[in-house]
C-alpha cells in the first residue's frame, strides 16, 4: 500500500498550510493511501484543543478537523517542537501522538512519500 507523511510546520490560521495538509491527508485516504500527519515547528499549535477559530475568524478548528483522519491515520507531534514552545501534552487533542527524533527518522523512512506543506 502507498503511504504518505504530511508534514505541517506553519502555525494554523496565519497560513492555510495546516488546513491544506489535513485536507490532503483526507483526500489521500479516500484514494487508498495510508496518510499520516506530522506537526512540527510552529505547526504544533494546530493540535491545541479547545480552539475557537470558527467563532473568531470563521475557519474550521484545525484541532477538531484532525479527527477526520482518525482512527485510520495518525496525528504525530514532534516532541522537541512541543517542548521548545512550552506546550504540555495535556493541552493537545486526544488523538495526538508524541514522537521523538529517532521515531521521526524511522517513520519518515517507512513512508513512500513525504509531503511538506
Amino acid at each position: 500500500m502507498n503511504s504518505a507523511l504530511i508534514i505541517i510546520d506553519k502555525a494554523p490560521y496565519g497560513h492555510e498550510n495546516a488546513l491544506s495538509g489535513i485536507y490532503i491527508a483526507i483526500a489521500s485516504r479516500d484514494k487508498g493511501i495510508q496518510a499520516d500527519i506530522l506537526l512540527m515547528g510552529e505547526g504544533v499549535y494546530a493540535a491545541l484543543k479547545d480552539q475557537s477559530s470558527e467563532k473568531t475568524i470563521g475557519y474550521p478548528s484545525v484541532g477538531e478537523l484532525s479527527y477526520s483522519i482518525f482512527p485510520e491515520g495518525n496525528l504525530f507531534i514532534h516532541l522537541a517542537s512541543l517542548t521548545q514552545r512550552g506546550i504540555e501534552y495535556g493541552d493537545l487533542v486526544e488523538i495526538a501522538e508524541l514522537i521523538d527524533d529517532k521515531t521521526l527518522y524511522n517513520l519518515s523512512k517507512s513512508k513512500n512519500h513525504i509531503i511538506k506543506i
